[in-house]
C-alpha cells in the first residue's frame, strides 16, 4: 500500500543486481564462508515436482535449480547476512559508503518516479521489460505459473542473467522482477509507524529482514 515518505538525502543504487561474478571476487578476497557455504544446503527449484527443495551441497555458485551458475547470473542461495557483508567489505574495500539500500529507497528507485503500480504501467507490459511471471512462460518440464500476468512473456522460467532486459527510466535494471533482493529493513506486516524519511525500519533483535523486488 502508498504511503508517503519524504527522501532528503540524494543516494545511489547498484544499476544491476550483484552477480555472482562479482560476489566470487569478495569470497576469493575476503575468504568469506556464507551461511548456505557453512550449513551445507539451500533450498533450490525441483523442476519435475514443481516445488522448493532443500539439497545439500548447494550455495551461491550455483543457480535456483542446483545448476552452476555463469558469472554473469544474479548470485542466490545468500543469505540477508550475506548480502549485509558483501555491502561492507564493498565500503571497506572502495571507502565508499557502501550499504544495503532501505526498503524506502529501493521502492523509490523501483518506481522510477512513477505513480503506478510500477513502473510500466497498472497492468501486464506490452512488451518484455523484466523477467516476470508471465502467463506464455513455460518451464522445461512444461509447467505454468499460477499466477501471472495475463499474455505476458519474457521467455524466462528461471533468473535470468543480471540487465537482460533494458533498465527502468532511472536506469536501474530488473528491479520489479528476477530475483528477490534483500533491503536493510526488519520485516513487518504494515507500514503502521514506519519511518516517513526513508530509513530503515529496525528493531532490536529482529529475526526476520524484507525482501523486495
Amino acid at each position: 500500500p502508498l504511503h508517503r515518505v519524504t527522501i532528503t538525502n540524494g543516494y545511489a543504487i547498484g544499476r544491476t543486481e550483484v552477480t555472482v561474478g562479482q560476489f566470487r571476487l569478495f569470497v576469493e578476497l575476503s575468504h568469506y564462508r556464507t551461511d548456505a557455504d557453512r550449513q551445507g544446503h539451500s533450498t533450490v527449484y525441483n523442476h519435475q515436482s514443481g516445488r522448493l527443495t532443500r539439497r545439500d551441497g548447494v550455495t551461491w555458485r550455483m543457480t535456483y535449480d542446483g545448476r552452476t551458475a555463469s558469472d554473469e547470473d544474479p548470485v542466490v542461495h545468500v543469505s540477508w547476512n550475506d548480502a549485509a557483508a558483501y555491502a561492507n567489505w564493498l565500503a571497506s574495500s572502495t571507502g565508499k559508503p557502501y550499504r544495503l539500500p532501505t526498503e524506502a529507497e529501493f521502492e523509490y528507485a523501483l518506481r522510477a518516479g512513477r505513480t503506478t503500480k510500477y513502473w510500466w504501467g497498472d497492468g501486464s507490459p506490452a512488451e518484455a521489460v523484466e523477467n516476470l511471471t508471465g502467463e506464455r512462460d513455460v518451464s522445461p518440464r512444461e509447467r505454468q505459473w499460477s499466477s501471472y500476468f495475463d499474455g505476458y512473456s519474457d521467455k524466462y522460467w528461471g533468473p535470468a542473467p543480471a540487465a537482460s532486459f533494458n533498465s527502468n527510466p532511472f536506469g536501474v535494471h530488473d528491479m520489479a522482477g528476477n530475483v528477490g533482493e534483500w533491503v536493510q529493513d526488519c520485516w513487518h506486516d504494515n507500514y503502521v509507524r514506519a519511518p516517513v524519511d526513508g530509513s530503515a525500519w529496525l528493531n532490536p533483535g529482529c529475526k526476520l529482514r524484507t525482501i523486495r523486488g
